[in-house]
This record gives structure tokens, sequence and C-alpha cells, in this order.
């Protein structure tokens, strides 16, 4: 995708309010989830993500079922242990609730009365965090001892 294109879908995608105009409630669901899988992740929902999300939003009664946040998660990259963690339904309100992209696309499916609505959002908005530990970086070289014989040595290095 060219960079002015990219540039141009972010700015839509930000400015959502009138996102939904002339979507029916699942497009519009569907819609909002995009935007906030973007707000996340600063990218697209990648094309195995749009099936699972549209037949989240499909449900006629506006309720997300339970597996609906593992089929979004598993369908992002997540394994299954993973997606299981992700979906914790014990914590899931509050890890939503803790994250600013989960509250807001909770808030823009609650306007739109969906039931449940972060269990799809926190499957879309779920960022792992990194560890910095770094990358470490061995080099080895010859050297000649003073003896004669050859000295290999060990450099170590640690880029962040």
């Amino acid at each position: 995708m060219p960079a002015q294109s990219r540039a141009v879908s972010r700015m839509v995608l930000e400015r959502h309010d009138n996102a939904c105009e002339g979507l029916d409630p699942a497009q519009c669901c569907a819609q909002m989830l995009e935007i906030a899988a973007f707000r996340a992740t600063g990218d697209q929902v990648p094309k195995a993500t749009k099936t699972p999300l549209r037949l989240s939003c499909a449900d006629p009664e506006r309720t997300f079922a339970e597996n609906s946040c593992r089929m979004i998660a598993m369908s992002r990259g997540f394994n299954a242990r993973e997606s299981g963690e992700i979906c914790a339904p014990g914590s899931l309100s509050k890890r939503c609730q803790g994250d600013e992209t989960c509250r807001q696309c909770v808030t823009d499916l609650d306007r739109l009365a969906w039931k449940a609505p972060q269990r799809a959002c926190y499957a879309l908005t779920y960022v792992p965090k990194t560890h910095n530990d770094g990358t470490k970086v061995v080099t080895l070289g010859e050297g000649k001892a003073a003896n004669g014989g050859q000295v290999v040595r060990v450099r170590r290095y640690v880029v962040h």
C-alpha cells in the first residue's frame, strides 16, 4: 500500500465519528472493531482476522459469544494457549478497562447496543508487551599468543 494511501486510511480510521454512515449494525460493528485494531497496532486488520470478526458481529442479538475472543485472537496469530490467556474471562473486563484503546472500542460498541464487547475488543487491541532484554551478539576473532600459539578472543555485545 503506498504511503499516501496509508496516511489517508489512518486519517479516515482516526476520525471515525461517521464511520458507520450507511452501514447495517453488523457492518458497523466490524468497522468499529477494525478501527480499534488500527488504533492498537497501527496497521490494518489482517485478512485472516476479517472473517472471524465479521462472524462475531453477525449475531442478530448483538452479543459476542465467549469463543469470539479466542477465534479473533487465534486469527491474529496467537496460539491456543496465548488466546486462552488473552481471553481468560475472569479478568477480561478489567484488562480491557486498563487499556485505553480497548476501552474506546467498548464505548463505541456500547453506543451500538452490543453486549460484552470487551470479548472482541480485547482480542483485537491486545498487543503483547515486549521485553528489552537485548540481543546478544558474539564475535569470534583470532589472535596470536605471546608464546606463538593461537588465541580465540570472544567479544560479547548486547544491543538494545
